[in-house]
């Protein structure tokens, strides 16, 4: 009977030890197979990264290409939401002295082919957002937050992703990506492809804008600091093509400061030059960012107005001459300078004009030539409108 309770008791054991066996292998197993499972989502976000670093080195690839500032920012906040299949990408550059603004507004189309893109007098509002972390910031999209940095698009994004551009430890701007659904900037994501990304985005920012600025150094005057004749000469025949293209008139404004000889002669030429800066001055606080002025030569200066009829060139005119009339341009104890300035104006009409762009450009110009000459000889302070 002991004997029977012996083998009873081996067998139990040798029971419970191929259940733990099994236990122990149905552990492995499980154990092997979740791993398996982490190992395959490993891999397979492994894989997602790759891909997504190639395309990111594409991208990259394309935009180091570029030195234009007007390419630049094409890509960015046109190109990039196709490439990355977002809502809205949106640019936010700091100008404290506004001369990105200049230079943009010099560019063909001027601001508005820009929507995308907004500047800042400061790096204000950037330190505020970023605080002392400036690393990509990404959540849920706010309209009361987020709303000034994305502008209106329909639908607005779901989720956002506010990358800082900085260059040798200073905000420059900020790259602003929207997303169309929650998970694609979701909190806890990952940064490291959107701080590659920044980093890129502004060293090629701050080149584009560079380039343009020395690019703009040989086009611009440097006592007015409009644009000069050379610049005036490429633009007219670009804005005579654009002209032609849409079906919209060109007119064309010569302004000429009147005797302006007699000023250099009793006042001296610092105020003969102080009262060019001022005219120039004047003249941009009354034309259009779409409009080109540039000093033509001496005391004259020109102006390209797009879309403006022959009616609408000479009321802008008339304003021109009065604002100049009215202008003080010196002013102390002994001395007070008024000036007046005659201006001649024409228009092209494309549907009426037929032949190379160069002759066009040229007719144009002669014609608001021959009509700033009349206004001078009938008596100066006037404005003539070429029929």
């Amino acid at each position: 009977m002991k004997l029977s309770l012996q083998k009873q008791q081996s067998a139990a054991r040798t029971v419970n030890q191929r259940d733990m066996n099994l236990s122990m292998t149905d552990a492995l197993r499980n154990e092997n197979r979740q791993l398996r499972i982490q190992l395959d989502e490993l891999l397979k976000q492994a894989h997602i990264n790759e891909r997504k670093l190639r395309r990111l080195q594409t991208q990259e690839m394309e935009l180091l290409g570029l030195d234009s500032l007007a390419d630049v920012l094409h890509t960015l906040t046109v190109d990039y939401p196709r490439a990355f299949d977002l809502a809205q990408v949106t640019l936010v550059l700091v100008d404290s002295d506004n001369q990105i603004q200049k230079l943009l507004e010099q560019l063909p189309a001027g601001m508005q082919q820009f929507q995308g893109v907004v500047l800042l007098p400061d790096v204000g509002a950037l330190e505020e957002m970023f605080q002392d972390a400036p690393r990509p910031r990404l959540g849920s999209y706010h309209p009361a937050v987020h709303g000034p940095l994305f502008g209106h698009v329909e639908p607005p994004p779901v989720s956002v992703a506010l990358l800082p551009l900085l260059r040798r430890g200073r905000f420059i701007g900020c790259l602003n990506m929207g997303g169309r659904y929650a998970e694609r900037f979701a909190a806890n994501k990952d940064t490291y492809f959107l701080e590659r990304l920044a980093t890129t985005v502004a060293v090629c920012v701050e080149n584009a804008i560079n380039h343009e600025r020395l690019a703009n150094l040989g086009l611009t005057d440097p006592l007015t600091e409009v644009n000069n004749r050379r610049f005036f000469d490429q633009r007219l025949e670009e804005e005579i093509m654009r002209t032609l293209r849409g079906k919209t008139p060109l007119a064309c404004l010569l302004i000429d400061v009147d005797h302006f000889k007699r000023i250099n002669d009793n006042y001296g030429h610092q105020t003969g030059d102080s009262v060019l800066r001022q005219v120039a001055a004047v003249l941009r606080q009354h034309l259009r960012g779409q409009d080109v002025l540039a000093r033509y030569g001496g005391e004259e200066f020109v102006a390209l107005l797009s879309a403006a009829t022959l009616e609408r060139a000479g009321v802008i005119a008339e304003r021109i001459r009065m604002a100049l009339e009215q202008c003080v341009f010196l002013e102390d104890d002994e001395k007070r300078l008024h000036i007046t300035a005659s201006i001649g104006v024409s228009v092209l009409q494309p549907q009426q004009h037929q032949g190379e762009i160069k002759q066009l450009a040229v007719e144009l110009v002669e014609r608001s030539d021959q009509a700033l000459y009349k206004a001078k000889e009938s008596g100066r302070n006037r404005v003539v409108v070429s029929a």
